[in-house]
């Protein structure tokens, strides 16, 4: 139906400059026709990204509508989560946050440390923590990182259009976009472990987490046999996809002084997912409602650049401007790996609840898996 809608918009366009009519934003016209009833009919391969050539580089504006602010999180459903609630079986909750201090100091250094002050009462104590959302276990939100080129301003784009770099940071308090939708929107569901680590580990295969190495689609899907799923079904709609890279392993076991300048070596890189069109395509067409991992950025960091239709694209931009789809990072997986090997299944029920903070850009993400 997109389709045709986007024949009947070009149509438009053509009578509109001929007759000097005004022309309006292709996203008010170019959306896609669901209902609650079957959300994915008419659902858009990757390679129909985007609906309009106006939009950035594989987009999903329009996709859930021209007003949506929740973008992925739109496969999370009351059917999703009922049916996530048979991964409760043994009763065992595994938090996945790593202390709000950790790593220390921050791995990217620009960012300041959390700063925790105890307030003495008559009667009481009090304390107050100040904290950058992006310093410890995190959940990018849709506001945290856009469309760009060369990291340009003026090139600045954000979900579905729904703000602007500038309203962003307008006096008024422009709120669209902000961590409050994710927080009223409730995160729950059904997470899969693949624990790239392992597979490596079981193949005696070293690997170096403080390096620009990639783990390519081919590798999780190698994981995911590995581990006795199917690799072209072991995910669901809604599904929180989780990849263990071992990073958390990895800087835990380092010397206190080498954790200590590990963000200030000199091209400090990280390894993380592969930034590749058939990434983007690997994960569109699950229909992932969040994608995590235990390293810095999920993809590899600094990020790269896909170059998609002659046009360069890290996974942040297209996941988090693109699809809406959040990014949780530094997760602590060690003991939900540890638990998923020795039951042998590596899916559970999951809740992340982020901080209610109206306009907010990330937050620490509060993240429980359940088995």
């Amino acid at each position: 139906m997109f389709l045709i809608k986007t024949i009947a918009l070009s149509l438009y366009l053509l009578r509109s400059r001929t007759e000097g009519s005004p022309i309006p934003d292709p996203l008010t016209l170019v959306t896609r026709d669901f209902n609650v009833s079957d959300i994915y009919a008419n659902w858009p391969s990757y390679d129909q990204l985007p609906l309009h050539p106006s939009f950035p580089t594989k987009a999903a504006w329009g996709v859930w509508g021209s007003e949506d602010e929740l973008g992925a999180l739109n496969h999370i459903t009351p059917d999703t989560i009922k049916a996530a609630l048979t991964e409760v079986q043994e009763g065992i909750a595994i938090s996945l946050n790593l202390n709000l201090d950790v790593p220390h100091p921050p791995l990217i250094p620009t960012r300041t440390p959390l700063v925790h002050t105890f307030l003495a009462q008559e009667g009481f104590q009090d304390d107050i923590v100040t904290i950058n959302t992006q310093i410890s276990t995190q959940y990018d939100g849709l506001r945290h990182f856009p469309y760009s080129t060369n990291a340009n301003v003026s090139t600045y784009q954000f979900y579905n259009n729904r703000v602007t770099f500038e309203e962003i940071f307008a006096a008024e308090g422009v709120n669209n976009l902000g961590i409050q939708n994710a927080a009223s929107k409730g995160i729950a569901g059904r997470g899969v472990l693949l624990d790239w680590a392992g597979w490596m580990e079981s193949r005696n295969a070293s690997f170096d987490t403080l390096s620009d190495s990639s783990i390519s689609v081919d590798d999780l899907d190698s994981v995911a046999e590995w581990q006795g799923l199917n690799s072209s079904s072991f995910t669901r709609p809604g599904d929180f996809l989780v990849v263990r890279t071992g990073f958390g392993k990895q800087y835990a076991a380092l010397p206190l002084h080498e954790q200590m300048v590990a963000p200030f070596r000199e091209n400090a890189r990280f390894l993380g997912v592969e930034t590749s069109e058939k990434t983007l395509a690997w994960i569109w067409e699950k229909k992932l409602a969040l994608v995590g991992a235990d390293n810095l950025g999920f993809e590899t960091f600094p990020t790269r650049d896909a170059v998609i239709n002659g046009v360069g694209r890290s996974l942040h931009e297209v996941f988090i401007s693109g699809w809406g789809q959040s990014i949780v990072e530094l997760l602590d997986l060690e003991r939900l790996a540890t638990t998923c090997h020795s039951l042998n299944r590596f899916t559970f029920f999951f809740t992340i609840q982020v901080l209610n903070v109206a306009g907010g850009v990330a937050s620490p993400p509060n993240a429980m898996a359940i088995l």
